[in-house]
């Protein structure tokens, strides 16, 4: 024994764990753990009263010797579940610097996993707002083809409404509302993308969308607006009876404005709502049966059962089969979705936006627990490294009779300690990126917050208990034997070990996550800031307001900044309407792109002239029989080379013949990830509706603005100017500020979790090579060596870990740039600074944990030697 214990403090030990019979034996159990709890906290520590704290888990043990079996019940009574949590927070605080870090990476780790909860909880809570939601329900289709395949859709036939409310028994209402994603609305110099929904006046009966001001759409070319939108293209002037254009459908007058609703939390998201009269008599053609582009809606009487509806939906299926004839080779079977059933969806249903199926839940949210892997990984790696000390503590108890299970429960107990002191810093800073990060796809409006706070503890309570199973059940595997010779070794799977795996494993994971970041930042700042496809810099778009006043562009002319005015139909960066193109009159049309622009135009846009010339120079009212097209539209009509089409006729719209006399070169007009189609560029100035303006490098674009904006005035004076400079409208666009600070907030905290981990282990090593590295000083090793005998290790690990994730980051970014016709590369310098930083943070740990190493002396380190 390495010390005795005092009089007073072994007449307890006797009196509390002692009788006649078996004294000497349980004496001798208790003076070894005496022994062990010693040489761990030190002589001055090991008073009786500490002694006593540490002992009150141990005393069951020992009366299990005396009793041969003591109750399981006391075993896991309250009393000892809280003098599993006392010793746990116990080794919390004797192993500070370890319990730091185990609880900083976790805490970091959380928000992301949160995150991820709140967003599934949003998913539960779609569309329950509205009234009666329990008796409505969405038709769904299964469609069957000739082979036997089937496809579930979550649409079904425009028709279908209006067939059930006539012919079905117990419905109150009914609706149908038909998804147009590729919409474009403009004002003349903003130009939206929108997401617009075709629907007749019953859906505003059947679903709780409230009106701000103005009536609901019913006549042709009527427009609802959210409010939102409305505000995008108006700010706080009152939009009602304000025109909006669509380059394919026309003008279309504002009759209303929504409410604020929460669109993150309904399937029916949407810009503007436009009346379906519109839809039937632009689509007359192709609306039939068979086209499941519709969701079909209906309100089911009180008391009618979904027996009774799915009889009639039967009958309606058998109907409708005939209706569709032999020739489509497909039957359908409609089927009854309630509202609360939609989200999230138990299948996977096609046409089915703003809803995730279970599985893509899974694969989300397994994406966030990745991170927390990361922190479980540093958990599991510092726990099995302290092994050794851990071990000793294992054998004693097991001598004590502890069982396998109680020394399991003890330490997922204290993992779970952890993993709760986690919790509370992570809520915190959850709440501050609530407050600082304005995440785009996240909803923090929960509705049933009680559940949303019970599933984070049970979360909380999973992720302990899976951090600390491994540790757990790899600790109290110990035989007490091995312990107490000394010969049990922190585990190790091989010849590199389970520890340095997770280390590897940290650091590769990190890295791939860091070059996607990358990846993604690289090519999106492309996107908002390209000035190769067309240029962008010194240009401000005006627009016209139906107001093409030759003086106003003529005194334009004249200010010192402004070099050259040109006009166009629509502004790049926007989807410009269709014409067809084709040969002659017999072929089959095929679609193009078009832009009505002068000359000027094509130049202020630096377009690349591969053969030909540009537009001519025309001051005339009329259109020109000339156009300039790219090199698809060659490529499409099989005119030959670029220099052959010129001066071949082409029919443009089944209207103009026209002559080709020049041909840029393709070029990234408005979508990077849309494939390259044919443009026409034709002079039309019945269609010009943006002034260009080229302008020197200003220094003070609002200076200029001012100028131009005095001009108008004094020509249009009860018309507010709109322009925009088209490099701040593209990088607001493209430029997903939000999404790309959350990215990069993620990475951060991923390489903090990795380097967290080495710091953990780094110190680990120092403490138990301390010895060994006083030898070799007083042997005569130098100060380098140390320092070389310490990182060399560690330095291999994460040269490990940079082969394994170069690769992978490679194979990420070439699969980004898959989507993306138009794309930047694979950019191998931003990929070689992000892993400098890596790197340079990570050696720069071990670097200073190995010159602390070898600034030891061994004087002090050998002295009990």
């Amino acid at each position: 024994m390495a010390t005795n214990p005092s009089p007073r403090w072994a007449t307890w030990l006797l009196k509390t764990f002692g009788n006649p019979d078996t004294s000497e034996e349980v004496e001798g159990d208790l003076l070894e753990l005496y022994d062990f709890w010693v040489q761990t906290v030190g002589v001055r520590k090991a008073n009786w009263r500490y002694t006593f704290s540490a002992l009150k888990l141990v005393r069951p043990f020992a009366k299990r010797k005396k009793t041969n079996g003591y109750p399981t019940s006391y075993l896991y009574s309250p009393t000892m579940i809280r003098n599993y949590f006392k010793i746990a927070w116990r080794n919390l605080l004797k192993y500070k610097l370890f319990s730091l870090i185990n609880i900083v990476g976790l805490s970091l780790a959380i928000p992301s996993a949160l995150m991820a909860l709140i967003q599934i909880v949003n998913y539960y809570e779609y569309d329950n707002s509205h009234r009666d939601s329990d008796r409505i329900v969405r038709i769904i289709t299964d469609e069957k083809n000739k082979d036997g395949e089937l496809t579930n859709w979550a649409s079904s036939p425009v028709l279908l409404a209006k067939h059930i409310k006539e012919n079905f028994a117990g419905i109150d209402n009914s609706a149908t509302i038909i998804r147009d994603f590729d919409w474009v609305l403009s004002n003349g110099i903003k130009t939206k993308n929108i997401k617009a929904i075709y629907t007749d006046e019953s859906f505003f009966q059947l679903f709780n969308f409230p009106l701000e001001k103005g009536t609901y759409p019913v006549e042709p070319n009527t427009i609802v607006l959210t409010y939102e939108t409305a505000q995008w293209f108006f700010r706080d002037a009152n939009p009602i009876g304000n025109i909006l254009e669509n380059p394919k459908y026309g003008a279309f007058k504002i009759v209303g404005v929504l409410k604020p609703f929460n669109q993150k939390k309904t399937q029916f998201r949407t810009d503007a709502i436009v009346p379906m009269i519109g839809y039937r008599g632009l689509n007359s053609k192709t609306i039939n049966w068979s086209a499941l582009n519709a969701h079909t809606f209906i309100k089911i009487a009180k008391g009618k059962t979904s027996i009774d509806l799915d009889k009639q939906l039967s009958q309606t299926s058998a109907e409708v089969n005939k209706l569709i004839g032999p020739a489509v080779n497909t039957t359908l079977r409609f089927k009854a979705q309630y509202l609360a059933e939609i989200s999230p969806s138990k299948e996977i249903l096609k046409n089915d936006p703003y809803i995730q199926d279970y599985r893509s839940i899974y694969i989300n949210f397994g994406f966030q627990l990745i991170i927390i892997l990361l922190a479980a990984f540093n958990y599991i790696n510092l726990t099995l490294a302290r092994s050794m000390n851990r071990g000793r503590e294992v054998g004693v108890r097991k001598v004590m009779g502890a069982t396998k299970s109680q020394l399991i429960l003890q330490f997922l107990t204290e993992s779970v300690l952890v993993s709760y002191l986690a919790l509370g810093i992570g809520l915190f800073l959850l709440w501050f990126i609530k407050k600082q990060v304005h995440v785009s796809w996240l909803n923090w409006d929960i509705d049933h917050l009680g559940y949303l706070i019970l599933l984070f503890f049970i979360f909380n309570l999973i992720l302990g208990l899976v951090a600390g199973a491994s540790p757990s059940l790899i600790l109290s595997s110990f035989q007490p034997v091995n312990v107490l010779k000394g010969s049990i070794l922190p585990t190790t799977f091989g010849k590199i070990g389970l520890r340095k795996s997770l280390i590897i494993g940290q650091f590769t994971i990190a890295l791939t996550y860091i070059f996607f970041t990358g990846h993604a930042f690289y090519q999106t700042n492309y996107m908002a800031t390209d000035n190769e496809n067309y240029r962008r810099d010194h240009i401000l778009n005006i627009n016209l307001a139906g107001n093409q006043n030759k003086q106003f562009a003529a005194e334009i002319s004249t200010i010192k900044d402004v070099q050259k005015i040109g006009y166009t139909s629509l502004s790049f960066g926007n989807k410009p309407i269709y014409y067809s193109i084709k040969n002659s009159k017999n072929e089959a049309p095929r679609p193009a792109f078009y832009y009505a622009t002068d000359h000027n135009f094509i130049d202020n846009m630096g377009l690349e002239i591969m053969a030909g010339k540009n537009l001519i120079e025309n001051n005339s009212e009329s259109p020109s029989p000339m156009i300039v097209v790219n090199q698809k539209l060659v490529e499409n009509l099989k005119l030959g080379s670029e220099q052959d089409a010129i001066g071949k006729l082409i029919l443009v719209n089944d209207t103009l013949s026209a002559t080709i006399i020049g041909v840029v070169s393709n070029f990234c007009h408005y979508d990077y990830e849309r494939k390259i189609e044919p443009i026409v560029f034709q002079y039309q100035p019945s269609l010009f509706k943006i002034m260009c303006l080229k302008t020197s490098a200003v220094n003070n674009r609002k200076a200029l603005e001012a100028t131009i904006k005095n001009v108008w005035k004094k020509h249009n004076p009860y018309l507010e100017m709109n322009a925009l400079w088209l490099d701040t409208d593209m990088y607001e666009r493209y430029y997903p500020y939000e999404d790309m600070q959350f990215a990069g907030m993620e990475s951060t905290v991923i390489l903090v979790i990795a380097i967290l981990g080495l710091i953990g282990i780094l110190t680990y090593s120092l403490e138990k090579r301390t010895k060994e590295i006083g030898i070799r000083k007083v042997m005569g090793a130098t100060g380098s060596e140390v320092i070389k005998l310490m990182s060399a290790d560690f330095i291999k690990l994460l040269a490990i870990a940079t082969a394994i994730a170069i690769p992978l980051g490679i194979a990420i970014a070439l699969y980004m740039n898959s989507y993306l016709v138009f794309n930047n590369g694979i950019s191998y310098l931003t990929m070689s600074f992000l892993l400098l930083i890596v790197l340079g943070i990570a050696l720069g740990v071990v670097g200073y944990f190995s010159w602390k190493a070898a600034q030891t002396n061994p004087a002090k380190t050998l002295r009990a030697e």
